[in-house]
């Protein structure tokens, strides 16, 4: 087994993966940069040039791998122009200097731009290229992309089109283990375009824009009204990941960047065992539910120091958005790990991609036993939720 890690710039992470043997390589970025990734900037720990040089040397150091992200899907069509082209290509001059051993890249484009001016620099797959069907795939295995990331929602429980993707492709594969997106949600492209320009420069000056992540808060609003959510996404517990292996798969991804310390360490520690007891969110990421102490203690600052660039309308939304944030996170939701021993058998015959969610209620009956938290106040959040919404759409025109 390998496993590559989100990578939050603390060397004690470092100190930690270095007692993993599975732990093989780790990946970041800067929180702000020309292409962008999959977080925005401000959710991020901040990190400068010269330090980030030093944590891929200690990274070496322990024999860890570091991949940098430029996985933003879109960029403004800055890869069109000759301009933009300079300017990319001499940003990855500079992270090869730093000692960078891979990139992951999502727009294709740049995978070109890229494969043609650093013809040794390996390029890692993103989800956010969209491989979602067998075409996609073999024409990203043909660029070189070199592993593939399966996409989780497409491909996680689809264990017919898996095992016919792992013996159809001859390049090295991955699939995430941890991610929660809800299943084939109704904004994963306009999310992932929002949270690349969001990780930016050209949109990220000194003076920083207003920032609400529409789609993170309505998908929020979501599992609290629809649990069953919580265990409809692609996530795949520790105890299961020999159904995969017996598949060839032997490469698995865990997130968030946004994480602690030791919620990372605990992640990576469970994969590498094969088994968690507790709480699945101690190891399953949601960015607005679970382990209060999850994250990293730089976000809530990086927060309240943008708000100082904000307008009175602005700031007030960005505390109501924080004191949301404080009140999900002692929801105390908890996924029982153990109630879902033998959840992942249901999915050899299921066909989630040709069933309609109303007519199987798998999910839903697994959720009844499984998933605990008090719906009450559960249902309080999500109308305050809605109510932040319906009032950011409150535009002078």
């Amino acid at each position: 087994m390998k496993l590559s890690i989100a990578a939050n710039w603390d060397i004690d992470l470092l100190e930690g993966l270095a007692e993993i043997p599975e732990a093989t390589s780790i990946y970041a970025k800067l929180p702000f940069d020309i292409v962008g990734g999959g977080r925005a900037g401000m959710v991020v720990p901040h990190i400068d040039w010269n330090s980030a040089e030093a944590y891929i040397a200690a990274a070496h150091e322990r024999d860890l791998s570091f991949c940098y992200l430029l996985n933003a899907p879109c960029l403004g069509n800055l890869e069109q122009t000759p301009e933009g082209k300079k300017d990319i290509l001499e940003f990855i001059a500079q992270l090869v200097d730093i000692g960078i051993d891979t990139v992951s890249i999502a727009n294709l484009a740049v995978v070109a731009l890229v494969r043609r001016n650093f013809p040794d620099l390996e390029i890692r797959g993103s989800v956010l290229s969209w491989p979602t069907n067998l075409s996609r795939l073999t024409y990203q295995e043909a660029l070189g992309v070199n592993p593939l990331i399966i996409p989780y929602s497409e491909f996680n429980r689809d264990f017919k089109m898996l095992t016919k993707i792992r013996s159809g492709l001859s390049c090295d594969l991955q699939l995430f283990v941890n991610v929660s997106c809800i299943y084939n949600c109704h904004y994963l492209a306009e999310h992932a375009c929002s949270v690349g320009h969001a990780s930016q420069l050209a949109q990220n000056t000194r003076q920083a824009g207003f920032f609400l992540d529409f789609y993170l808060w309505q998908c929020t609003r979501r599992r609290l009204l629809h649990p069953e959510l919580l265990l409809m996404s692609r996530w795949i517990r520790p105890e299961d990941l020999h159904c995969y292996e017996a598949m060839g798969f032997d490469e698995f991804k865990i997130i968030d960047r946004s994480r602690s310390t030791a919620w990372l360490l605990r992640a990576a520690r469970a994969y590498a065992d094969r088994r968690y007891q507790g709480n699945l969110l101690d190891i399953i990421s949601l960015e607005m539910l679970g382990d209060p102490s999850g994250f990293h203690q730089d976000i809530d600052e990086q927060v309240r120091e943008r708000m100082r660039h904000y307008n009175k309308e602005e700031r007030q939304l960005t505390l109501r958005m924080l004191k949301l944030r404080r009140r999900l996170l002692s929801l105390d939701l908890v996924i029982d790990n153990k109630a879902l021993d033998n959840f992942l058998e249901g999915f050899q015959s299921i066909r989630c991609a040709e069933t309609y969610c109303s007519d199987c209620r798998y999910c839903h009956k697994y959720a009844e036993r499984a998933v605990r938290f008090d719906r009450d106040e559960a249902a309080l959040l999500a109308g305050d939720i809605g109510e932040l919404l319906e009032d950011s759409m409150n535009v002078k025109i």
